[in-house]
């Protein structure tokens, strides 16, 4: 106790530069407009760069310093603490990973060794992840950009095609990246923590964040929902507690309000279906078989329904994640419902088209013009189709842990690799970079 009470001042210290630096890279632009909004003041934002990584950077930093203070952790030494903070593969946009999964593995001299099935096993995933990230991410970020750029001429089915596409994409970039850093991890002998476990599966909102950014919803809940009472103090201390923490995790996630309005969505989500959601998740995850068919018949269909009505509120709660503002998330919506049919979708499918089908579209302009916007169109459909294909498939995990590769799924694999790598032709950055 003696210990801890002479350590406190240090973690102090070390919390405040840390949370310090983080605030002032990120948000001191974000306190500038809101006190001249509110005061009306004339103060000059400031020209700062975000160093990348920062966030995540800092809750690892933060993990660190408060394990070491409850002396939960042994003390490393400088080599060990280093390779833990910037170890390359997670630096940038996570997993955020812990020091009690990853230096004990940096200590073990066997991990050192190449190791082909480790290896093989890594850049399986990297190329999935890869896939994920350039074949759909990338094309569906087109749709989105058309769609949030043009909010005022969507009608009811763009509007829904790019709040659905914002979705997927969102999924496909950060756990592209995620797939891709745990690749390169297990080639270099790392294991890194899994950060999604098919998130849009499931039953409520409590069970998709035990799905999705799962090393982050661990750091919530291990240092900011713990340390404030968890679920201990009653229903309204519960209530509160949540609703602060996803309010952290919404404000960490950018500096702006949009962010603040989808970590509060989120938070009442989860307080709203935290024990439902619960049992349900448990007959999901496992093969569910009441007596009688019918009643079997009847716990599927249950859970497909929970399921379809979380992806949905998933949905429109991240259309606030990706608006400019919050008024524009709204108008987005109340387009999905007011929006009518304009052929919308027709510019939509234009704007997205991929490189893939120039030479077709060229050649059906000169030939057939009035068919080169059902060629566009049905991209668009398909891209959604295999979307929702690989949404509903093995994930990325269990396909690099197969014990034994087929030809088919070796050459397919090289198919996959290739055609990402020569579709890198832009620029193309990861969503959760400017986190």
């Amino acid at each position: 106790q003696r210990r801890t009470q002479k350590t406190g001042p240090c973690l102090a210290v070390g919390i405040a530069v840390n949370v310090g630096a983080l605030g002032v890279f990120k948000y001191c632009n974000f306190f500038i407009e809101n006190m001249n909004r509110v005061f009306q003041l004339d103060w000059q934002t400031k020209n700062i760069l975000l160093p990348l990584g920062i966030s995540f950077i800092t809750f690892q930093q933060l993990s660190f310093l408060i394990d070491r203070h409850r002396k939960e952790i042994p003390h490393y030494n400088l080599t060990d603490y280093l390779s833990f903070i910037t170890f390359f593969p997670s630096l940038i946009s996570g997993p955020i990973v812990l020091h009690a999964a990853t230096v004990s593995q940096f200590q073990d001299r066997k991990r050192r060794c190449f190791d082909i099935q480790r290896f093989s096993e890594g850049l399986i995933r990297f190329v999935l992840g890869l896939e994920k990230k350039v074949l759909l991410a990338d094309l569906l970020a087109k749709a989105v950009e058309y769609g949030y750029s043009h909010l005022y001429y969507l009608d009811t089915v763009s509007a829904l095609a790019a709040a659905v596409a914002y979705t997927l994409e969102l999924y496909f970039d950060f756990s592209g990246y995620s797939d891709m850093a745990v690749g390169v991890g297990r080639m270099f002998g790392i294991d890194l923590p899994e950060n999604f476990c098919s998130p849009y599966r499931a039953v409520s909102v409590k069970d998709f964040w035990k799905r999705w950014h799962m090393t982050l919803g661990s750091f919530l809940q291990t240092y900011i929902y713990f340390p404030l009472g968890g679920s201990r103090k009653g229903k309204a201390r519960t209530f509160l507690n949540t609703m602060i923490t996803f309010l952290i995790s919404g404000l960490w996630h950018g500096a702006g309000w949009t962010y603040v309005f989808w970590g509060l969505l989120q938070g009442l989500g989860v307080a709203v279906t935290g024990k439902a959601g619960a049992r349900a998740s448990v007959k999901s995850d496992r093969k569910f078989v009441p007596e009688g068919k019918r009643a079997e018949k009847t716990a599927s269909a249950g859970i497909c329904v929970r399921r379809a009505v979380t992806f949905l509120y998933i949905c429109a709660s991240l259309v606030f994640f990706r608006a400019d503002r919050i008024s524009d998330g709204f108008l987005l919506l109340s387009r999905i419902f007011t929006g009518g049919w304009t052929g919308n979708l027709k510019e939509m499918a234009a704007a997205m088209e991929p490189a893939e089908i120039y030479a077709l579209t060229k050649a059906l302009s000169l030939a057939a013009p009035s068919f080169v916007w059902a060629a566009q169109t049905m991209v668009l459909l398909l891209v959604f189709a295999v979307s929702f294909v690989v949404l509903a498939g093995p994930g990325a995990k269990q396909i690099s842990e197969r014990k034994e590769l087929s030809f088919p799924l070796t050459l397919g694999l090289a198919v996959v690799f290739f055609w990402s790598v020569i579709s890198l032709s832009g620029v193309s950055s990861f969503v959760y970079f400017t986190f």
